[in-house]
């Protein structure tokens, strides 16, 4: 617990990056858990002698003693399997989702503590945790449609933009979509953190258009941005649910805009954290099938006629063809109270998220 709670201060002060952060990680929780096991083997040594002493333990005694290493045990389990369920191996981390022991003992335990999804984000390689626990099983998954090149998904992805930050290190880049006339929707984790706000499409053919961010909601994910430049119509929202088939289009990796084709799986009330992982949140979402990557972010979920589904957001850690988005009511809201404003909100004054 102590090195989970100490791994994101020591790396972050170390200025660890890339793969050397996970390893780190993980030599830090061995190193922290081989001190912890020392401590504990020197403090309750004593302890146990003064008690055998006194004699054989009596029945009572050995039960509340079995019960109580039963109890350590299984919470121990409980903590390392929700540590090591994001990674670094997903491998690993299938493994674990998959454990009916696990599983059980998450659906009774409580919540896991805030620090543990900060070390989670650190081996996983995810900015924040969908779930504060462990991913949902899907017991018949479905395969995406093969193509959704269609002409609405096309339309569609014309006014799809990358959006680009200075910040957190470098330039940060996600997706966003049109909503209203001269207003956009993305992640909040895709600006925070960051300065001088714009967005742009692969061709270019519009320039670079400067936005400025009006509403930043952590706890949802969700920001929305005025960008007087963008003249192009806006998406419209449409009613999904299981099966329903259609893509998602965003710019992974801040490179060309691409086009995946992607199938509602369920909707789900997700208990996680908001993007700084301090918080429980609960966001309403579709868990979906189909390729998203970072930089997918703020980008659209639509049909096969082009109508939005949902705003992508993350992707699952252990499964690269699993991604989550935040359904259309969900977003409803701050879309409602985005809408109309052109005050700024200054996002460089929150910590980065990604």
């Amino acid at each position: 617990m102590a090195g989970a709670a100490l791994a994101p201060r020591i790396l972050d002060s170390l200025r660890l990056t890339g793969g050397v952060r996970p390893l780190a990680a993980v030599l830090l929780l061995v190193i922290c858990g081989s001190l912890g096991s020392t401590f504990g083997y020197w403090a309750g040594g004593p302890v146990r002698r003064a008690a055998r002493d006194r004699g054989p333990a009596r029945r009572p005694e050995m039960l509340a003693g079995g019960a109580f290493s039963m109890f350590a045990v299984l919470s121990m389990a409980w903590f390392l399997g929700l540590t090591f369920s994001q990674g670094p191996s997903p491998d690993l981390g299938r493994l674990i989702q998959r454990s009916a022991i696990l599983r059980g003992l998450d659906s009774v335990f409580p919540r896991p503590p805030g620090f543990l999804s900060g070390v989670q984000a650190i081996l996983g390689g995810v900015p924040f945790q969908t779930f504060a626990g462990l991913e949902p099983t899907i017991l018949s998954p479905l395969q995406p449609p093969a193509s959704a090149s269609t002409a609405g998904v096309q339309s569609a992805a014309d006014v799809v933009y990358r959006v680009e930050g200075r910040g957190c290190g470098g330039i940060v880049s996600g997706s966003a979509y049109p909503i209203a006339r001269g207003y956009l929707v993305t992640n909040a984790h895709v600006v925070s953190g960051t300065v001088n706000t714009m967005v742009s499409q692969s061709d270019f053919r519009l320039g670079t258009i400067r936005a400025t961010v009006v509403l930043f909601d952590p706890e949802k994910d969700v920001a929305i941005l005025y960008a007087p430049g963008v003249t192009g119509p806006a998406l419209t929202p449409a009613p999904g649910g299981r099966g329903s088939e259609g893509a998602v289009i965003g710019y992974p990796g801040g490179g060309p805009k691409t086009i995946a084709p992607a199938v509602i799986e369920r909707e789900t009330t997700a208990v996680g954290r908001d993007i700084y992982n301090d918080q429980l949140v609960n966001r309403d979402i579709w868990i979906l099938a189909g390729e998203v990557r970072p930089g997918n972010s703020g980008g659209p979920l639509v049909d096969l006629q082009g109508h939005v589904l949902g705003l992508v957001f993350a992707a699952s850690s252990t499964d690269p063809n699993q991604a989550y988005a935040l359904t259309d009511d969900e977003i409803a809201s701050d879309l409602r109270t985005g809408i109309g404003r052109t005050g700024r909100v200054d996002t460089s004054q929150f910590q980065c998220a990604v």
